[in-house]
């Protein structure tokens, strides 16, 4: 067992003998490929990724519910006050419907 330890070490000292096993392992197909080195980010590639994996929920968020519909329709009996009011409250309406939507496409 000591004579195989000896040869192993005289081997793996051996700057040449280590050149021959290499070459001798890719003969046989032994080598392992090196892995490609993975590819640059480009600037601004995260942000067009989110993005577009923000466009269907935002397409989605397009229509019109009931609610929706309801407050346009008061809209003609209602003073510049409230109507100020009213856009806001359906901006509102629009960001609180988007909160369950972008957590559950993994954005955040």
């Amino acid at each position: 067992m000591s004579e195989l330890q000896d040869t192993i070490n005289q081997i793996l000292s051996d700057p040449e003998a280590m050149k021959q096993v290499q070459s001798l392992g890719e003969q046989l197909g032994l080598s392992s490929p090196k892995p490609p080195p993975p590819p640059k980010p480009e600037p601004g590639n995260e942000m067009m990724t989110a993005l577009g994996s923000l466009a269907p929920l935002m397409r989605q968020m397009g229509g019109d519910d009931e609610l929706s519909r309801l407050l346009d329709a008061l809209r003609p009996f209602l003073g510049q006050e409230r109507l100020e009011r009213l856009d806001q409250a359906k901006r509102l309406m629009r960001l609180v419907k988007m909160i369950p939507l972008i957590k559950d496409s993994g954005l955040f």
